[in-house]
């Protein structure tokens, strides 16, 4: 009785849409460990704020012999959610949200900003209560309890605001050698986010270790699922390595797995990252641009983003098309993927704290890095609208972060309504019983 009642109250009249902003972000930070100084303000600070935020990064620790075979370093990370915490939990600046396609405009005239993003001198505090984890193979999922828990979040979010009121939580981290994936809501949405789970990939040294591969955060908000995978693909620009990036992709999609949550009897929670109904992939997926040595090196001295972008997305010239953009219309990888227009310049490679590529000022010994879009965000289904798709401007990196504003479609079941009918129809069974707890 109760099944067949669960089943008449999921129909569609008993179901609300929302709307919710969803941020997600980018960095490849080069094995940099951020100072106490870092400000995130100008890169987190959306207008009007985002429901969830999903911050991924890459090479949060050096890629050495030490950090992939031997103990985690989590101490960066560890500073790194200290600096997000302050920044969403503190009040905006006073400064003007720029519009993104004025600093288009911008870029593709040729004018370097200098903008004081991530610049600005501020204390923090790391957080000492986070739990890490990683993935020892390819192979192996873990469980809920190895991420950053609902409880001791929100807890320690409360203690360690000012004011004690937090305006966000963190969800979700989880970190696998440089690679690391964060989650933070809204505090008035914690409750109705559930079903953490993650699952690790590694595609590195020996073809699973961690310097290379993935993480992937399931969770549920209300009654849609979302998948977020972060990942750092095989890199270089030779014969064969968009092959080897390509089956990075396919691996990740194949092993991938989520446990299921002990005491959900669900049949529908997902298990793999194409069973979700929302999915998002970011991160430092190293395709490059099919373009020689010498053509990317005069576009870049002339600054010509336009021209180089407008040949890559109308596919006019096909030695200017991004490799990425090469292997999706063939359908070797990320088929059935949609990934917003680009109109900022190259993301990677640039010299020490410059607004210069390294091909620019490369010394005649070291290795050439043609200007590429590494850093990229995708998603894949329906019921994800993208607001926004830039890139900022730190100098902290030789990457450039990348980050995107979506309009999620989430699916709430009216429990007020779901009274009222079975008010009507004289049912017995306590409400409860019936919705989704």
């Amino acid at each position: 009785m109760v099944e067949k009642l669960n089943k008449k109250y999921s129909d569609s009249q008993f179901k609300d849409i929302h709307d919710y902003r969803v941020f997600v972000a980018t960095w490849n930070v080069a094995g940099k460990s951020p100072p106490s100084c870092l400000d995130l303000e100008d890169w987190l600070h959306t207008s009007p704020p985002a429901d969830i935020y999903v911050l991924g990064f890459q090479e949060i620790v050096p890629l050495n012999a030490g950090n992939v075979l031997g103990t985690e370093d989590n101490g960066p990370a560890r500073k790194w959610l200290a600096l997000i915490r302050k920044t969403l939990n503190s009040n905006p600046g006073t400064r003007p949200v720029t519009d993104p396609l004025m600093e288009l405009d911008a870029d593709f005239d040729g004018s370097m900003r200098r903008k004081t993003s991530f610049q600005s001198m501020s204390p923090s505090d790391c957080d000492t209560n986070s739990r890490w984890g990683s993935s020892e193979s390819d192979d192996e999922t873990d469980s809920p309890v190895n991420m950053q828990s609902f409880g001791e979040s929100f807890a320690m979010e409360e203690t360690n605001n000012q004011n004690g009121h937090s305006r966000y939580c963190l969800a979700a981290s989880k970190q696998m050698v440089g690679i690391f994936l964060t989650v933070w809501v809204k505090n008035d949405l914690r409750d109705n986010v559930r079903d953490m789970k993650v699952s690790c990939v590694g595609r590195g040294l020996m073809g699973y270790l961690g310097n290379k591969g993935s993480i992937s955060i399931s969770m549920s908000l209300h009654q849609t699922s979302f998948c977020f995978v972060c990942s750092h693909l095989t890199s270089g620009q030779k014969d064969g390595d968009e092959l080897r990036r390509n089956s990075d992709v396919m691996e990740i999609l194949k092993k991938t797995r989520f446990p299921r949550v002990h005491g959900v009897k669900d049949e529908k929670s997902p298990q793999t990252i194409l069973d979700h109904d929302r999915i998002i992939w970011l991160g430092d997926l190293n395709y490059r641009i099919a373009l020689s040595y010498g053509y990317a090196k005069a576009l870049v001295e002339m600054r010509d983003w336009k021209a180089l972008l407008e040949n890559d997305q109308a596919c006019s010239y096909p030695f200017l098309i991004d490799s990425l953009r090469i292997e999706q219309r063939q359908g070797r990888v990320f088929e059935g993927w949609s990934e917003g227009k680009i109109y900022f310049p190259p993301t990677y490679k640039y010299s020490y704290n410059s607004d210069r590529y390294a091909v620019e000022d490369r010394h005649p010994k070291e290795k050439r890095r043609t200007p590429a879009w590494c850093d990229r965000i995708l998603w894949y289904g329906t019921g994800l609208y993208q607001l926004s798709y830039v890139r900022g401007e730190s100098k902290f990196s030789d990457h450039r972060p990348v980050y995107s504003v979506f309009s999620a479609k989430v699916e709430s079941i009216n429990r007020s309504r779901i009274r009222k009918s079975m008010s009507c129809s004289g049912t017995r069974i306590e409400v409860e019983e019936l919705l989704p707890q």
